[in-house]
């Protein structure tokens, strides 16, 4: 993960406007695909905002950066790393992210929106796919029984589970976004199994005066501690579950801000 006091001085746009990220060191500047997918829904937002040609160029370009970076697999396709990822005593590529590709899907849906072009509709169907997909076998959610399932943040085959909650909650809006633009049946079955895992587990991810970051003992950053305030109440307010309004006014409280 990014440290969030860093982020936003790391970000480097290409000749293109696609975004990349400077992890300084021998690393230096390369392409992430969630921060390039990021990038572009922030583009996009912002040409709503301003009509900006220059910013919708910008956004279709990572658009179609995403396009020719996906990695297919036959079923489904999926936005790899190439770089290691230095968390969890480091990952070695290539690996994928559901956060990523949620983010992705939705680069070209909006994409799909703004040209009319149905290559970003098919491409985005098809990337949507990998969450159909077992963690184990390639794909970036993890079957965890009771008709619940996770979308893991880091997602590479034999490589331990982290179950990051913010990668999890923010996935789950973005598949909800994707749904309402295309009326996917899938994405209604990964939305709801995933807000089960969340109903069912969502305790252990309360240190008693903070939230946890993940399963591994790892208690949140500020921003991403906030984000799962934020977060959880929005998913309360698309499905009208009273835990997640429970977790995310005792999270509130715990930072000061009340209920």
């Amino acid at each position: 993960m990014e440290d969030p006091r860093v982020a936003e001085a790391s970000l480097v746009p290409d000749e293109n406007g696609v975004v990349m990220y400077d992890y300084g060191g021998s690393l230096g500047v390369v392409y992430n695909p969630k921060v390039a997918a990021q990038a572009g829904l922030n583009y996009y937002d912002q040409f709503l905002s301003t009509g900006d040609p220059q910013t919708k160029k910008h956004f279709l370009n990572t658009a179609d950066w995403l396009m020719a970076h996906a990695t297919d697999r036959g079923n489904y396709s999926v936005w790899e790393y190439g770089f290691a990822w230095r968390s969890y005593g480091g990952v070695s590529p290539p690996y994928a992210s559901g956060l990523a590709q949620a983010e992705g899907v939705n680069v070209l849906t909006r994409a799909h929106n703004m040209t009319g072009d149905d290559r970003y509709l098919v491409e985005a169907k098809k990337a949507f796919s990998a969450f159909m997909v077992d963690y184990e076998d390639g794909g970036v959610a993890s079957d965890e029984g009771r008709d619940s399932l996770f979308l893991q943040l880091l997602a590479k085959p034999g490589f331990q589970k982290t179950y990051v909650l913010n990668g999890h909650t923010n996935s789950l809006l973005f598949v909800w976004q994707y749904y309402q633009y295309t009326h996917d049946y899938r994405a209604l079955i990964v939305f709801g199994k995933g807000v089960n895992w969340l109903l069912q587990n969502l305790p252990e991810y309360d240190s008693g005066d903070w939230s946890y970051y993940d399963r591994l003992g790892n208690k949140a950053w500020d921003n991403y501690h906030q984000g799962h305030v934020s977060q959880l109440g929005r998913l309360y307010e698309i499905t009208g579950e009273p835990v997640l309004k429970e977790y995310s006014n005792r999270f509130a409280a715990y930072a000061g801000q009340g209920l």
